[in-house]
This record gives C-alpha cells, sequence and structure tokens, in this order.
C-alpha cells in the first residue's frame, strides 16, 4: 500500500546533536492553516530557556537501565546526587553522539562509558531503550 502526503497527520523532526538536542513538529492542520507554525519543545535547565537541551541522559542505579531524566533534568539530577554523594551508582551519559559515530557498525551489546568511564553499558539500553 503506497503511502501520499496526505495521509501524514503530523510531521517531527528530531536534532540529535553532539551537545544539544531537540525536536520540532507540526500537524497537518496546523500545516493547512498557517504553513510556517512549527511547535518545538522549551526546555528549562536553571536560568536558561532554550529549544534544545544538554544531550545526556540518567539511568537508575538498579542494573536493569532504567530511564530516569534526560536532558538539562538529567544534568540536574546528577549534580543533585553528586552533591549528596550519592552519583557513583547511577548511570550518567553525556554527549556520547561521538561515541555513536566512532562505532559506526555498532552490534546489540557494545561498551559506552559514562562519566566515571563505567565500560559496561550492559544490553545496550541506552541507545535502544526497549
Amino acid at each position: 500500500m503506497s503511502t501520499s502526503r496526505k495521509d501524514f497527520l503530523v510531521v517531527a523532526a528530531i536534532d540529535f546533536g553532539t551537545a544539544y538536542s531537540g525536536y520540532a513538529f507540526s500537524s497537518i492542520q496546523e500545516f493547512k492553516s498557517e504553513p510556517l507554525k512549527i511547535s518545538a519543545n522549551t526546555w528549562i535547565g536553571g536560568s536558561l530557556m532554550s529549544q534544545k537541551t544538554s544531550t545526556c541522559v540518567l539511568f537508575d542505579k538498579d542494573k536493569t537501565f532504567n530511564f530516569k531524566k534526560f536532558g538539562f533534568d538529567a544534568e540536574d539530577a546528577y549534580a543533585d546526587f553528586a552533591m549528596d554523594d550519592n552519583h557513583k551508582d547511577y548511570y550518567y551519559y553525556r554527549r556520547f553522539k561521538m561515541e555513536l559515530f566512532n562505532k559506526l557498525k555498532l552490534k546489540r551489546r557494545f561498551m559506552l562509558e559514562d562519566v566515571f568511564f563505567v565500560k559496561d553499558a550492559g544490553n545496550g539500553r541506552i541507545f535502544g531503550m526497549y
């Protein structure tokens, strides 16, 4: 079955950057009435408001790699844990896009270092998040 342009309800763009990431989207109804109207998330980190957030992710300290926070929220949570010296058991990855680029032929299991150079990224959930 072929899909035509009129079948799409939303168009979305994701900018997965080395230092910052963001997204934008537009619905077909908004496009028809106002073609230049594009919605984007506003991220807040400290006193900064931006349409992009830090490319970092924080996972729970249990070994199941439960997703905890992304972007500025991950930075803030990790900083709070560090202030209380409770950060060492968490997995905090930042600016990891280049690791993907450097490993163009990713396998299901691979090693990725967090900020403490913990080598085993476990079952690859940082990128699959399944």
